[in-house]
């Protein structure tokens, strides 16, 4: 039997036009007191990772363990009224590259309820998609101390130009006018404050293996406070 060249590569390489996410996500309903503690991001954090038994971070490549955080409504900081205080999280959106299993909080009646779905998404370029994700948009800068810290970005067209960065690396193609930004949300982390953005945008993939590598990964820092979690989903074409 002869095989040529062009056959092995055409079956051993992957296709650049498509890629595959396959993930599985996860509801997860807090119990009162369960919430009342989650309002500090540090204990949700360890809740999520105490629940799966691992580190927040795989040691594949197939993605990290990401979460997002339905919370009551915000309310107005009488000190701070351009900065509202996000509301108490009552359910958690858990994003795993295996399945995970919450019988621990079940047990210990940490959540109430939980229901796990395998997502298998199919991208290919050329495909266009609405993103939704929670995110913590944050630049590097010298302090007065000419050392480097992580400084929030409060202006909506700095957000903007931030989230579209990082989309166009991720293989994506938008225009500024795609983007919407919901209005700052505070919540701590240990006694530290953490700056949270709705964002939604609408655009079209290029690079779809770069793309899912984002949703399987996520977006920008505090991915372990609950920040950077993407959700997309197809839209039909103009």
């Amino acid at each position: 039997m002869t095989i040529q060249t062009h056959d092995l590569l055409a079956f051993g390489l992957p296709d650049t036009h498509q890629a595959v996410l396959m993930v599985w996500r996860s509801a997860l309903t807090l119990a009162p007191r369960t919430a009342t503690a989650c309002t500090d991001a540090y204990r949700m954090h360890q809740l999520v990772e105490t629940g799966l038994g691992t580190v927040e971070t795989t040691g594949d490549r197939n993605g990290r363990i990401l979460y997002a955080a339905a919370r009551t409504p915000a309310t107005t900081r009488h000190r701070d009224p351009q900065h509202l205080q996000a509301g108490q999280p009552h359910t958690l959106l858990v994003q795993t590259p295996s399945p995970p299993d919450w019988t621990r909080h079940q047990n210990s009646r940490a959540i109430t309820h939980a229901t796990t779905q395998e997502v298998h998404q199919t991208w290919t370029s050329g495909d266009t998609a609405q993103i939704r994700t929670i995110a913590s948009p944050l630049v590097t800068k010298n302090n007065d101390a000419r050392k480097r810290s992580r400084v929030p970005l409060t202006h909506p067209t700095q957000c903007g130009t931030w989230l579209h960065e990082r989309l166009t690396q991720a293989g994506c193609q938008l225009a500024p006018h795609d983007i919407t930004i919901d209005a700052p949300e505070l919540t701590h982390q240990r006694g530290h404050k953490l700056t949270l953005r709705q964002f939604h945008a609408n655009l079209t993939i290029h690079n779809p293996h770069a793309f899912t590598h984002l949703l399987a990964t996520g977006l920008g820092h505090h991915r372990a406070w609950g920040a950077g979690l993407v959700l997309a989903r197809k839209t039909a074409k103009e």
